[in-house]
């Protein structure tokens, strides 16, 4: 079997399905990636980028369930609750070193 090409007989092979979701759990994704975004240092401006750009079905599909404007305020309150510190880049040192 050529390189890349699934194999339909590997139990491991990665398959992805479309769950049908309640707006309370559009919700509850908006909040999520937005908390996570955030917390790896990301601004409201570059977050909002994200939610609009297609190419990240995830965030996408919660931002066209949404809206601009519900997706905004929960952007707004995330940055508002997680963005106040910068994340870490790299390990401290050890203690004695």
């Amino acid at each position: 079997m050529p390189y890349g090409d699934p194999d339909p007989a590997d139990p491991n092979v990665l398959v992805g399905v479309e769950m049908p979701a309640e707006a309370e759990t559009m919700r509850e994704m908006a909040y999520v990636f937005a908390e996570e975004f955030v917390r790896l240092g990301f601004d409201e401006a570059r977050l909002l980028r994200l939610f609009r750009n297609p190419f990240y079905a995830g965030l996408h599909g919660v931002y066209r369930a949404l809206g601009e404007p519900v997706v905004s305020e929960i952007v707004k309150e995330c940055v508002g609750v997680w963005g106040r510190g910068r994340p870490a880049t790299d390990c401290p040192p050890p203690e004695g070193a």
